[in-house]
């Protein structure tokens, strides 16, 4: 396992935004939430286990954006069945999480919106609820498009925005033990604005998916 620092930055005010977002988010989030929690446990255990539905082997490596922890990405690479699975996440405090306890990883630090990689690295790029967090949505897809290969494939998921969902995430950030994750959605991806930056970075929808009553989306896409 390797971690690899980051190349130079060229949005250092929106990268500092997002570091102290996560750096407010403990690294072992998930996997405490999927062990001590009974309602995250059903919503985080349902959301890991429908994107890892999605996950088709590859022969060659497969990378997650916005990696955190390392929990989803033990899922998705456990039915991808890469060569190489490489995790790259903003936050080097997450990552050296994820260097204890998922060791079999290469991991660097970087931005989604400026990835570290050459084009055409991946056969497969998972990007889980990191859309929503980011200023350029729309340029971290040209980066997963750019370091995807050409026939290979990306699977994104966000949150639909639907009137219930905002109501819970309202309680849930303001009340509940999401205090931490307040104010961190910057962007909605309501109604057709997930479909127009997919089509917008040069994508074409393989599956379109959408479950917990509607309030969370995800897509497999491949290049147009």
């Amino acid at each position: 396992m390797t971690v690899t620092q980051p190349r130079q930055q060229k949005h250092e005010s929106h990268d500092h935004d997002l570091k102290e977002i996560h750096e407010d988010v403990p690294p072992d989030f998930y996997d405490t939430s999927l062990k001590n929690n009974l309602i995250q446990r059903y919503w985080h255990g349902r959301r890991f286990e429908e994107v890892a539905k999605l996950a088709t082997k590859v022969k060659g490596r497969l990378l997650d954006v916005g990696c955190d922890g390392g929990t989803l990405t033990e899922k998705v690479a456990a039915n991808a069945q890469p060569e190489q699975v490489v995790g790259v996440d903003i936050s080097a405090k997450s990552l050296g999480y994820t260097i204890t306890k998922r060791p079999q990883f290469d991991l660097a630090v970087g931005d989604a919106e400026d990835l570290p990689f050459q084009d055409g690295t991946f056969e497969a790029i998972f990007c889980s609820e990191v859309m929503e967090h980011l200023e350029r949505p729309d340029k971290m897809l040209g980066e997963v498009k750019r370091c995807l290969s050409p026939d290979g494939y990306a699977v994104v998921m966000v949150p639909a925005e639907t009137p219930l969902f905002k109501f819970l995430w309202f309680f849930w950030t303001k009340f509940g033990k999401g205090k931490v994750w307040d104010h961190a959605h910057v962007q909605d991806f309501g109604g057709q604005e997930l479909d127009r930056v997919v089509e917008k970075a040069g994508f074409r929808v393989l599956k379109d998916k959408r479950f917990l009553l509607g309030m969370i989306r995800a897509l497999k896409l491949t290049p147009a």
